[in-house]
C-alpha cells in the first residue's frame, strides 16, 4: 500500500478474544487488514478470505464475549437428556437464559455480529449434543481403525446393537461463512440430526438398508447446509467459500482439499504463480499461500492434500448380500472440464466403473452433491476383511483439479431410497446419430438394455447424481452424469464412439490414463489360440511398445463370468502369455513384458447382459511403474 499510514486500530477474534484484524486510514481511505496473514478484509464480512479468521469492531473488550468453553458447557447443560430432577430442569433453564441473554447483550452491542455467527453456535451446539448423546447411550468398544488407536467413538444401530468405530474429538464452531446462513437442515430431525454429526455411523437394519457404514460427518465440508435442505434430495449447495481448514477431528482426507498425487510439490510455485498457462482449479490455489515453497522446499499444505484413503469400517457383513452401492457427497470434481483422470480403488484394486463415474463429473466450482455408484458383484469380496480404503487420486495427468469430500458411505443390500427418481436414457453411434440397439445401460442399482430405438428407462435410482453408462460391443463405453432431483425424471443421451485400436489411439490411452483396453484380440472358444482377425491388434501393440524403449509393460488377460473360477482364472493367463509370445516373436524384447490373468475378478461392465459380459472379454496393456 502506497501513501502514509494515518491511524489504526485492532478487531478482535469472537471466539478467543484474540487481536485479529487491524484497520489502516489512508486520508479518505480505510482498509482492514488480517493480522494472521495479512490479507485484506472487506467491512462487510468481517472475516478473512484467506485464513477464516472472524473478527469484530474494534474497541470491545474482549469480556463481553462469551468463551467457546462457556458456549460448549451451555451446550451440554441444555441439551443433556431430561430427568424428573426439578432441579436440573431448573439448572438447564438458567444456563439456557443466560447464555441467550449474553447473546442478545452481544448483538446488542455488536451490530456487526450478523446471524452467520448464531447459525454456526447452533451447529456447534448440535455437535456437542450429539457427543453428549452418544457418550451416554453406548458402551465402550475397542477401535479397530488404524486412524485413531487412543479412544472410540460409539454409534448405536437403529436395531440397539453397537458398533465399534474410530474416534475423533468434538469439533469447535465451524469457520463463518457468507449467506446464506447455514444450519442443520429441518429434514434432519430427532435421532437423525444426532447421526449426522457423528464423524463415523455403522447402522444396521435401519430403514436405509440392511448395513450403512459412513465415515465423515454429514455437514458439507463444515460450513453446514442452508435452512430446508436435505443433502439427499439431489440438490446442489450453494457455492462456499475456499480455501478452508479442517476442523479438528475430522477424519483423514474428509472436509480438506486434495489434488493429485502426481503433482510434483517443488514445482507447486510456479504452476500456482502462472497457473493461467496450466491446467488448474481455483482449489489448487491453496498451494500459493505456502511460504516453504518459495525456499525450494515441500510445503505442509501440500503435505495435508496429498491422497490417501477414506477407510470406512464395514465389520461383518450380512449374511446374504445382494446389492452394495457407494455414496459420496462430492464437491468441485472438473475432469470432464480440467481432462484430468482419477483412479478411483477399493483396498488397492481399481474399480473402472467407479472410474467413469468420477471422470464424467463436472461440477461447476465449490459446490457439494451426492453421488451414488454401484459396486459389481465381482468386487464384493473387497468387503470381506471388515474395513474398506477408499482411495481417489489423478497419479497421471498433473491437471490441478482440487477437490473435496464431506463423507463416504457404504449401503450393503439397500432398501427403497427416500427421494427415487426416474432416468430415460437413449444410446446413439456419436458419428451417424443413429440409435444403437441392444446398448446396456447402468445406472445406480439398475440396468437395461436399449430397445430397437436405443431408449431404455430405469426406475428406482437415487436422487442426486449418478452416472448413466452405455455399452455395446465395437463401442468405447461411455459415462454421462444425469443430475437427478427429488419429484423430477431424468433424461440422458449416452453417445457411443466407434472402437479404435491403432497405435496412436493406445498412446492416447497410455498418456490419459497409464492402460489401454484392447478388444480386437480374438481367441478360439475357450482357448488361448489367437485367431488370425487379430492381427491389426496385435501389431497396433506392438508399435506402442516399439514406441517406448526401454519401458516395461504388463498384458492382462480377462473374463466375462460364464464358466467357473477355476476355468476362468488360468484361461485368462493363458491368453495374457500367448500375447506376449506373438510380441516377442515379432521383435519386442522379452524382459520388458509381463504376462497376468485375472479371470472374471475385474470386470468394466455388468455380466448381467450379453453386451457387458462382451465387454469383460479383453486384453489390457499397461505401463509398469
Amino acid at each position: 500500500m502506497s501513501g502514509e499510514m494515518g491511524s489504526e486500530a485492532s478487531a478482535f477474534c469472537i471466539k478467543c478474544g484474540a487481536q485479529r484484524m487491524t484497520m489502516r486510514t489512508e486520508g479518505d481511505d480505510s482498509r482492514h487488514f488480517c493480522t494472521r496473514c495479512g490479507s485484506p478484509i472487506t467491512p462487510d464480512t468481517q472475516f478473512c478470505v484467506k485464513c477464516g479468521i472472524s473478527t469484530r469492531p474494534p474497541g470491545i473488550s474482549s469480556a463481553s464475549i462469551p468463551s467457546v468453553a462457556s458456549l460448549q458447557t451451555k451446550a451440554i447443560s441444555s441439551s443433556a437428556p431430561r430427568t424428573p430432577s426439578t432441579s436440573g430442569r431448573g439448572l438447564s433453564k438458567q444456563l439456557l437464559l443466560a447464555g441467550t441473554a449474553v447473546v442478545l447483550l452481544g448483538i446488542l452491542l455488536l451490530a456487526v455480529v450478523r446471524v452467520v455467527h448464531r447459525g454456526r453456535q447452533e451447529a456447534a451446539d448440535i455437535e456437542t449434543n450429539s457427543q453428549a448423546k452418544v457418550g451416554s447411550s453406548s458402551s465402550n468398544l475397542p477401535s479397530t481403525d488404524p486412524i485413531s488407536n487412543s479412544a472410540a467413538l460409539n454409534a448405536t444401530s437403529r436395531d440397539g446393537n453397537s458398533s465399534s468405530l474410530p474416534a475423533s474429538a468434538p469439533a469447535p464452531p465451524a469457520t463463518p461463512s457468507s449467506d446464506p446462513v447455514f444450519i442443520t437442515p429441518a429434514a434432519a430431525t430427532g435421532d437423525q440430526a444426532q447421526d449426522w454429526n457423528l464423524k463415523y455411523e455403522r447402522t444396521e437394519n435401519g430403514p436405509e438398508a440392511d448395513l450403512v457404514v459412513r465415515t465423515g460427518d454429514i455437514n458439507n465440508l463444515g460450513f453446514g447446509w442452508p435452512q430446508g435442505f436435505d443433502p439427499f434430495s439431489g440438490n446442489s449447495t450453494p457455492p462456499h467459500k475456499f480455501p478452508w481448514d479442517p476442523a479438528p477431528g475430522e477424519p483423514d482426507r474428509t472436509d480438506r482439499i486434495m489434488l493429485g498425487s502426481a503433482i510434483d510439490p517443488t514445482e507447486a510455485l510456479r504452476d500456482i504463480r502462472h497457473y493461467n498457462s496450466y491446467r488448474s482449479d481455483g482449489y489448487s490455489g491453496m498451494l500459493s499461500d505456502c511460504e516453504m515453497l518459495s525456499q525450494g522446499q515441500p510445503c505442509k499444505e501440500r503435505q495435508d492434500s496429498w491422497p490417501q484413503p477414506i477407510t470406512l469400517i464395514v465389520g461383518h457383513l450380512p449374511a446374504n448380500v445382494t446389492a452394495v452401492l457407494l455414496q459420496m457427497f462430492v464437491d468441485d470434481f472438473q475432469p470432464a472440464a480440467f481432462h484430468s483422470h482419477f483412479h478411483v480403488s477399493l483396498n488397492g484394486t481399481r474399480i473402472p466403473s467407479f472410474e467413469s463415474s468420477i471422470n464424467s463429473l463436472d461440477q461447476t466450482g465449490p459446490i457439494g452433491k451426492l453421488v451414488s455408484m454401484k459396486l459389481l458383484p465381482e468386487y464384493w469380496p473387497l468387503l470381506k476383511s471388515g474395513e474398506v480404503k477408499l482411495l481417489i487420486d489423478d497419479p497421471t495427468t498433473k491437471v490441478r483439479d482440487g477437490y473435496a469430500i464431506d463423507f463416504a458411505r457404504i449401503l450393503i443390500n439397500p432398501h427403497k431410497f427416500k427421494y427415487e427418481v426416474s432416468l430415460v436414457a437413449s444410446v446413439v453411434d456419436a458419428d451417424k446419430h443413429t440409435p444403437i440397439p441392444g446398448a446396456s445401460v447402468t445406472a445406480g442399482l439398475q440396468s437395461a438394455s436399449s430397445d430397437i430405438r436405443g431408449k431404455c428407462k430405469l426406475s428406482g435410482l437415487p436422487a442426486g447424481l449418478v452416472t448413466a453408462t452405455g455399452a455395446a460391443p465395437g463401442y468405447d463405453e461411455n459415462s454421462v452424469p444425469v443430475d437427478l432431483i427429488a419429484g423430477q425424471s431424468g433424461t440422458a443421451e449416452i453417445q457411443l464412439h466407434r472402437h479404435e485400436e491403432g497405435t496412436a489411439a493406445l498412446e492416447r490411452s497410455i498418456e490419459q490414463t497409464g492402460s489401454a483396453t484392447i478388444y480386437g484380440i480374438h481367441f478360439d472358444t475357450d482357448s488361448a489360440k489367437l485367431r488370425a482377425d487379430s492381427m491389426p491388434a496385435l501389431n497396433a501393440v506392438l508399435g506402442l511398445i516399439n514406441n517406448h524403449s526401454g519401458s516395461r509393460w504388463i498384458i492382462s488377460g480377462h473374463t466375462d463370468n460364464q464358466g467357473s473360477e477355476n476355468k476362468n482364472q488360468p484361461l485368462s493367463e493363458r491368453r495374457a502369455a500367448s500375447v506376449i509370445t506373438w510380441l516377442k516373436a515379432h521383435g519386442a524384447e522379452p524382459n520388458r513384458l509381463e504376462p497376468q490373468g485375472f479371470g472374471a475378478t475385474r470386470p468394466v461392465a455388468d455380466n448381467a447382459t450379453a453386451s457387458g459380459r462382451a465387454l469383460n472379454r479383453r486384453v489390457e496393456i499397461w505401463l509398469a511403474k
